[in-house]
């Protein structure tokens, strides 16, 4: 058999330029050693108290919406020499509320004529009418029951309540199709009243069930010795027909005023007006969206649905309601949805095709669950935390192998560091059907791949044809 030198050269670059093109992609991604803190795509100065060796660390947002791996794990903290500092990951309970405690208030209606429109600066006196305590609105004058009376809102007697209150339920009958504005008052003399909280719930018919957030966040308030006021108004300001038997308030000890810490999103897709789309770019569960719709007096019932591949299918997370009302030289927002604590990298918004939907892109708010670190610091400053690694391991301890004879929430009285960065505004991807973004790509360069050897192979059988005519 005769021998082409062109063949022997032909089969040595088909081989090296396929070993190429394979590795050519994955030269484009860095260094994926969790132990240097080149590998992560975040890296924030960190500040640490002098002289304390343990120390604890709450995460900024900008460093949530960073982690690309589940449970936090591709989070480090370096030192100077490039070592990584020992650390614990605190439980989320100790960073709120512990040992809380739900208490059913029974409700004492509020009375009055339906003249009245508001009722928020009124004085109330409470009665004893046939065995049942009946509140009025203290006008100071007596109409001696000629004129006729309604039900404007609901008196809860709180008075014995020690521990601050962190959220409360309200068990009332709602009116078809109307949003209904409730507002909680408090007061220790039935005159002077100071606001709490404000919801909007809403029922489209009968059978269904509201939507809003019925349960109300209260910011830890001191209710001993005080009044509940509840009160309710359509989007007139009037008194809306709503009968409300009860309220379970929740009470918490050992609250902690550690918020919920928030990122911007940064233009995600209008479909058009009754779908909204993005993709999320980390893996960190979103604990609550805040939807803030665009115009006045705008009320949006809508749904939140999750999913983590293109190919999957939609899972619902949540129903509720979004809105922006005035109502009596008053501005009305609605609540952050709560979503459940699994992490979703796609979301869409669905608005009920039964409204309009959104005339224009809402502003979107990403709230997480806050989480804290407590950290052994050593070595030499400066101290940076890296973050922002596919695939990385877990770095934490467990919190007894720092604290020994570890009690619950014990790390809350360690000093705070701080790190060093910016405002958090996370950069919505587009969300699509169809193929995964990642099999799409490893489609593409394998099809380049193989039209690039194709070529080469065909420009090199033709030099060895030649070369063979030639000989």
């Amino acid at each position: 058999m005769r021998h082409f030198p062109g063949v022997s050269r032909l089969r040595g670059a088909v081989v090296a330029a396929f070993a190429c093109m394979l590795a050519a992609p994955l030269a484009a991604w860095p260094a994926s050693d969790p132990n240097i803190l080149q590998s992560y795509a975040l890296q924030l100065p960190v500040r640490f108290n002098n002289g304390a060796p343990l120390q604890r660390l709450v995460l900024p947002a900008q460093v949530l919406a960073s982690l690309q791996t589940g449970g936090m794990s591709d989070l480090r903290i370096f030192n100077e020499q490039g070592q990584s500092l020992s650390m614990a990951m605190s439980d989320s309970a100790s960073l709120r509320q512990t040992e809380n405690h739900k208490i059913v208030l029974p409700s004492s209606p509020i009375v009055g004529t339906p003249d009245v429109k508001d009722i928020s600066g009124s004085s109330l006196r409470i009665e004893e009418q046939q065995g049942k305590r009946v509140v009025q609105i203290d006008s100071g004058a007596s109409d001696g029951g000629a004129r006729s009376k309604q039900i404007l809102g609901a008196l809860l007697d709180t008075r014995a309540i020690v521990d601050p209150a962190v959220g409360i339920v309200l068990d009332v009958d709602l009116p078809d199709a109307q949003p209904v504005t409730f507002t909680l008052q408090a007061s220790k003399d039935l005159k002077d009243w100071r606001p709490l909280a404000e919801t909007v719930l809403y029922r489209a018919e009968a059978t269904a069930d509201h939507l809003g957030a019925d349960h109300i966040e209260l910011p830890a308030a001191d209710l001993k010795d005080q009044y509940l006021r509840v009160t309710w108004t359509d989007a007139a300001g009037h008194a809306a027909p709503v009968v409300m038997r009860s309220a379970t308030l929740t009470t918490a000890r050992g609250v902690s005023n550690t918020p919920r810490v928030s990122a911007a999103l940064d233009r995600p897709v209008l479909i058009n007006p009754h779908e909204l789309r993005f993709s999320l770019p980390f893996a960190t569960p979103v604990a609550a969206l805040k939807i803030s719709p665009v115009g006045n007096n705008v009320l949006i019932p809508v749904r939140v649905l999750g999913r983590n591949d293109p190919g999957q299918p939609w899972t619902v997370l949540a129903a509720s309601v979004v809105y922006h009302l005035q109502s009596a030289g008053k501005v009305q927002d609605s609540a952050a949805i709560e979503l459940p604590p699994t992490a979703f990298r796609e979301i869409k918004i669905e608005a009920d095709q039964k409204t309009p939907g959104f005339s224009a892109l809402p502003d979107i708010a990403l709230e997480f669950e806050p989480a804290q670190l407590v950290v052994l610091v050593n070595g030499l400053p400066p101290f940076t935390l890296a973050a922002g690694l596919a695939n990385a391991a877990s770095p934490y301890l467990p919190m007894q192998s720092l604290l020994p004879a570890y009690r619950a929430a014990q790390e809350n009285s360690l000093p705070l560091a701080t790190i060093d960065g910016a405002a958090a505004v996370v950069q919505a991807n587009a969300s699509r059907d169809g193929m995964p973004t990642r099999t799409l790509i490893l489609w593409g360069v394998l099809l380049a791949a193989a039209l690039a050897l194709g070529a080469m192979a065909w420009v090199l059988l033709k030099q060895n044809n030649k070369a063979a005519g030639d000989q």
